[in-house]
């Protein structure tokens, strides 16, 4: 009997149909390249680090090193010389602090992408394939390339040193980075590659189809086409949603009209000819869709919100997974959100298996202009994402979102958009 065991196989987001990492979808993640004077500080002040590392070494025993090789001192006298313990002593002191300083360095370029020149200017090294750590033996590899090109003095590092400059990509990448497959890129202007809660928000985004542009309604008598308006869902999302919201396009997130019901619901009669016998005016003339409206056009009418032509707008949440919440009065989301602390305020809560969602993270509230976002002291945090850019609230923070924005909680991300307008 053969067993065959499957392997599982990691997808990595951001290669082109020839398994290249794609710039610009580090581009749309939000990752800029380092630039080319701050890279060159860095290295000077690794260097100059190590160079300090030396001092023992130059005063404590270069001096005794010297009068042996101008013949001053023979090598008898060396030995015997009052200062050659000294000499020995400084000479061990640098040779230990510089081996200690270069694996230190080593490691922490390795596991972490910075080096102290690193940290100090704002740069991060990261696998240009997965865009995560570049592992240690990329990074000794980029050492060891740099220091090769001495075989050509001054002329062999200062080509690999400005090699950067030949990229054709524009991201800074210089033979010896291409070797190790490493990439240097800014952590000052873009996102930083090792925080993984803003690198996860980023992906999710970036991998999301993105949802075509959506019909505005002109009143609520009108049926929801869901073909005029699909659903905003990531392809490879995988989570259980929102408890008691249901799902699009599975079931509408919002009742749909009684007018629109009412031609299905209502008899049939035998001897009524064939619609392909007689034309369709009586139902068109059924004047059932101005009954029907009035009870769905009180609920949005009751919540602030910005208005369009003389038309109030009703907004709502669309999550990450595809479920749509209305937001016509206060909300409170989370796990398990707690409603005592805010009297009036709806629970609705959400399934979060990755567990970055707090019991009761955060309160969303319709206001004059949009909506508004009230941070509940959530462990994970909430963020606005206002044109692909994320602001992060502080503790207990708030901040007013309108259509066409975006909310982080925790690890999940909502769209704010329109619900059905209705002419005022």
């Amino acid at each position: 009997m053969i067993w065959e065991i499957e392997h599982e196989t990691r997808v990595v987001d951001g290669l082109d149909a020839q398994g290249r990492p794609d710039p610009a979808y580090a581009a749309a993640l939000g990752l800029v390249p380092a630039p080319f004077g701050r890279r060159a500080l860095a290295f000077a002040i690794d260097i100059a680090i190590w160079l300090i590392l030396q001092l023992p070494l130059w005063f404590g025993a270069i001096p005794l090193l010297l009068k042996l090789a101008t013949g001053a001192i023979s090598p008898y006298g060396f030995v015997n010389h009052p200062d050659f313990v000294l000499a020995v002593i400084m000479a061990a002191v640098s040779v230990a602090l510089s081996l200690v300083y270069v694996v230190v360095q080593w490691m922490l370029h390795g596991l972490k992408g910075i080096t102290i020149g690193k940290a100090v200017t704002g740069i991060r090294s990261v696998n240009v394939m997965t865009l995560e750590r570049p592992g240690v033996w990329a990074v000794l590899l980029r050492y060891v390339i740099v220091a090769a090109s001495g075989i050509l003095p001054a002329v062999g590092p200062a080509l690999v040193l400005l090699s950067p400059t030949f990229d054709l990509e524009r991201r800074g990448r210089g033979w010896h980075d291409r070797i190790g497959k490493v990439w240097l890129v800014d952590v000052r202007h873009g996102l930083n590659p090792y925080d993984e809660k803003r690198m996860r928000v980023a992906r999710k985004t970036v991998k999301a189809e993105p949802a075509p542009e959506r019909v505005e309604l002109p009143s609520l008598a009108t049926p929801r086409d869901p073909v005029a308006q699909p659903e905003y869902r990531p392809g490879s999302r995988i989570s259980a949603g929102v408890v008691g919201v249901p799902r699009s396009p599975e079931a509408p997130a919002m009742p749909a009209p009684a007018a629109a019901a009412a031609p299905a619901s209502a008899p049939v009669n035998p001897t009524t000819p064939s619609p392909a016998a007689t034309p369709a005016a009586p139902a068109v003339a059924t004047p059932a869709p101005a009954v029907a409206t009035a009870a769905p056009a009180v609920a949005v009418a009751d919540a602030p919100g910005p208005r369009r032509r003389g038309r109030m707008v009703g907004l709502a949440l669309r999550l990450d997974t595809g479920e749509t919440i209305p937001v016509t009065a206060p909300i409170l989301l989370g796990r398990d959100p707690d409603v005592a602390a805010h009297p009036g305020a709806q629970a609705v809560p959400l399934t979060d298996t990755t567990r970055t969602l707090s019991k009761t993270h955060a309160l969303i509230q319709p206001v004059a202009g949009g909506l508004e976002i009230i941070d509940r002291r959530s462990t994970n945090g909430c963020g606005v994402i206002r044109g692909g850019i994320e602001t992060e609230l502080a503790s207990g923070g708030s901040a007013t979102v309108a259509e066409g924005d975006a909310i982080r909680l925790g690890d999940r991300t909502a769209d704010v958009v329109q619900i059905a307008p209705l002419q005022t």
